[in-house]
């Protein structure tokens, strides 16, 4: 038995099928760098959601780091009092324009009983007015037609007595008489008639609104003091218009600073680490709270600039978590040269992949599963190295 085994082993065949068993094993493991570009200097990286305070204000009980929100959810970032900071700021201008307002507004109900109460008034006084001088009127035409009948009479009078003076029966001075009270009646009536046209005018300005008294009183006291009631009225309208936007923009900046003091973080997002103490007082615009955004999450990979005609944007490329069997698909997003500069505040983890001179420097945007398939446990999986293969052009 020993000796058929040994004859085995020794055999011609046996030593060549073990070669190539060798052989293949070889090819398979070298294949993927004969016909891709692999790199293994790489990390999952994703970029962070800085939130900063929108207004002064005390950091609230803020969510652990860690926490993973696989649908969209609200964030409270600040408890705002509205006692201190920019929110009693804008509460007060609130509460001051509103007060404005309330004020305006009793002023224009008051003006408008005043006005009420003058508008009685000024009527009263234009009917007892236009009462009157047709009453003026009356006794004036009454006046003229009583003085026209005797100017009838004293003409009748006249024309006998100088009928009896040219007969020698009346005397010159008894014409003479005659003639001047005719001639006194006539004027008489000249003036009445004056005196009703007179009133006529009047009574027709007074139907106008205009009265006729002194040199600069054409209205009645209650018409020139609802007047002047007018352009207080004015006057307050524009005060309560002033008052009513500046209580609509307080309203809505300190709605709007209210509503910013939450953040509504989008889904497949995760609390990667607050950069404040809840409970600590912050300013406007310090930063609070940092999220990482697991939809975006990519790879960054240096390679030979030689390969930068070769390497394509949106060309397909494959990234395995090292330890992991699980390949994953990603896509080419950009290429930058080793000069170019590289800012990584905003990103979750160092880059990796450090260029040197003649590589390039390829990111991948890896596709992004649906927002419950993340393993939140895994922070995303950013930061952990990967092994990147881009198919190579032969």
């Amino acid at each position: 038995m020993n000796i058929n085994v040994q004859n085995f082993v020794r055999a011609r065949s046996t030593r060549l099928v073990l070669a190539a068993s060798l052989i293949a094993i070889g090819a398979v493991g070298f294949a993927p760098y004969v016909f891709n570009d692999v790199s293994t200097q790489a990390a999952i990286n994703a970029p962070l959601i800085r939130l900063s305070a929108p207004v002064d204000g005390t950091v609230a009980d803020l969510p652990a780091d860690g926490r993973y929100f696989a649908k969209a959810s609200s964030i409270r970032l600040l408890d705002l009092s509205q006692d201190t900071g920019e929110v009693a700021d804008l509460a007060a201008a609130a509460d001051l324009a509103q007060a404005q307002i309330d004020l305006a507004q009793r002023q224009l109900s008051e003006l408008r009983s005043e006005e009420q109460r003058l508008e009685k008034r000024a009527s009263a006084f234009n009917a007892a007015t236009s009462a009157r001088l047709s009453e003026d009127r009356g006794a004036a035409l009454a006046d003229l037609n009583g003085c026209q009948a005797e100017r009838t009479q004293q003409a009748a009078t006249l024309a006998r007595v100088r009928k009896l003076a040219r007969e020698g029966f009346m005397s010159p001075a008894a014409v003479e008489k005659a003639e001047a009270a005719a001639t006194r009646t006539s004027n008489e009536c000249s003036s009445a008639a004056s005196k009703l046209r007179s009133i006529e005018v009047t009574e027709k300005a007074a139907r106008a609104g205009v009265f006729i008294g002194d040199s600069y009183n054409d209205a009645p006291y209650a018409t020139q003091q609802a007047d002047r009631l007018m352009l207080q009225r004015q006057i307050i309208e524009k005060t309560l218009n002033d008052a009513t936007a500046q209580h609509t923009q307080a309203e809505l900046r300190l709605k709007d600073a209210l509503g910013r003091a939450s953040y509504r973080a989008p889904a497949g997002t995760l609390i990667w680490a607050a950069t404040a103490s809840s409970g600590a007082a912050v300013r406007a615009g310090e930063p609070i709270l940092d999220l990482v955004d697991c939809r975006r999450r990519f790879v960054q990979v240096a390679l030979p600039e030689r390969k930068a005609e070769a390497i394509v944007p949106g060309g397909p490329a494959d990234v395995r978590l090292i330890g992991s069997d699980r390949w994953m698909k990603g896509r080419i997003s950009s290429i930058s040269g080793a000069a170019s500069r590289r800012e990584e505040r905003l990103l979750a983890a160092s880059t990796h992949s450090k260029p040197d001179a003649r590589e390039i420097i390829v990111d991948v945007s890896l596709s992004a599963p649906a927002p419950e398939a993340f393993d939140a446990s895994r922070r995303c999986d950013v930061g952990r190295l990967a092994e990147v293969r881009f198919s190579r052009t032969i």
